[in-house]
């Protein structure tokens, strides 16, 4: 997620449409369909990307409105498009704040949707074979990044409404999340047997890899404030997280949490562990603040108590209010989003409107 790896990009976006949005946040254009089916009267959009289940073609986008909480249940990709997501969603990004690209696991392609949800272009994974099945994205300047379990980077530039595949670089075996940082792509590195502690970097002019060490076998990376966030399985199974200090190439455990959500200068730790003997789960939220090194456990206020003794799947924050939604999943039903504000302060809770909500992307 997007979880947001994505968070210093979206710091810098959000202060230059601060800026410049509010002449244009009651345009008429939010008051339009785009062409679809699905009207948004709201220029505050969310979308939520639900995974479904592996190969039950389930996958799906769900619409809300971020500012005034109503929800759209219905799936928003199939009524755009007339057409089903596909199987497994697994990333979704926005794109100067207008534009969504989604990449879609199973079905092994990457698709550019407009702010309506409808696909303008796509591009199939399955003609390049040896790139293997896509897995998550990153954007700068007009160019998606985008992992692929075949060992690879590849590069695809969004020319107005078009995809357009550029190249692809081997980068190391099992590639699962990516991030940029200072010009540099940061790619975790799973392994075959999953044994694999390295972060991949590539270089500016994408050609040279160099690797950085860090816990065993490594799941996500972020970026903020020149910093990276990782977080993984870790040799015992044990989802340590922790920092790496490009500058320094030094990396720092600090504990444990299998989901991680990015704020405004602040870490969001979500630890979810289930005992697979009883089906019982434990959960437990705090917040870290990278400049103080301090751990607040007491962050979170007002939890629900059901949220205790359930699985999140997903931590997403809305880079323009800073606003948390801890996403939860039993695998089977569709799953919960729990809100709270950027104190802290639990304000609400809905349905994803599907299984396995994998992450929310905002639009303003």
């Amino acid at each position: 997620m997007t979880i947001f790896k994505k968070a210093n990009i979206w710091m810098l976006s959000a202060l230059a449409l601060a800026v410049g949005f509010s002449s244009c946040s009651n345009d008429e254009e939010w008051n339009t369909t785009g062409d679809g089916k699905v009207e948004m009267t709201s220029s505050a959009r969310a979308f939520i990307l639900n995974e479904g289940n592996m190969n039950k073609n389930n996958s799906n986008i769900i619409y809300f409105d971020w500012m005034s909480g109503v929800v759209n249940a219905n799936d928003l990709f199939e009524a755009q498009n007339g057409k089903k997501l596909g199987d497994t969603g697994n990333d979704l990004i926005a794109v100067d704040n207008n534009k969504l690209v989604v990449a879609v696991n199973v079905s092994n392609y990457v698709a550019l949707l407009d702010g309506y949800g409808i696909e303008k272009s796509r591009i199939s994974f399955e003609q390049y074979k040896n790139l293997g099945q896509v897995r998550n994205l990153e954007e700068a300047d007009g160019i998606v990044y985008a992992v692929s379990y075949g060992g690879y980077v590849s590069r695809i530039r969004i020319n107005g409404n078009t995809l357009e595949y550029i190249d692809s670089l081997k980068v190391g075996v099992r590639p699962e999340d990516l991030t940029m940082n200072n010009g540099k792509l940061y790619v975790t590195l799973q392994g075959a047997d999953y044994k694999d502690n390295r972060l991949a970097v590539v270089d500016r002019d994408f050609k040279k890899v160099s690797y950085a060490t860090v816990m065993q076998d490594p799941v996500h990376v972020y970026a903020m404030s020149g910093m990276l966030f990782v977080q993984g399985y870790g040799a015992m199974y044990d989802n340590p997280w922790g920092v790496y200090n490009p500058s320094t190439n030094n990396y720092t455990e600090f504990g444990k949490a299998t989901t991680l959500g990015m704020g405004q200068g602040v870490v969001y730790l979500i630890d979810s562990e289930t005992n697979w003997s009883t089906y019982e789960t434990t959960t437990t939220l705090a917040s870290y603040n990278p400049k103080t090194g301090l751990t607040d456990k007491n962050f979170f206020k007002n939890v629900p108590a059901e949220l205790a003794t359930t699985a999140v799947y997903s931590a997403s924050v809305n880079p323009y209010d800073g606003s948390i939604y801890l996403a939860t999943s039993d695998y089977v039903s569709d799953g919960v989003i729990y809100v709270f504000d950027n104190q802290g302060n639990y304000q609400r809770k809905f349905s994803a409107g599907g299984i396995n909500p994998h992450s929310i992307t905002f639009l303003k």
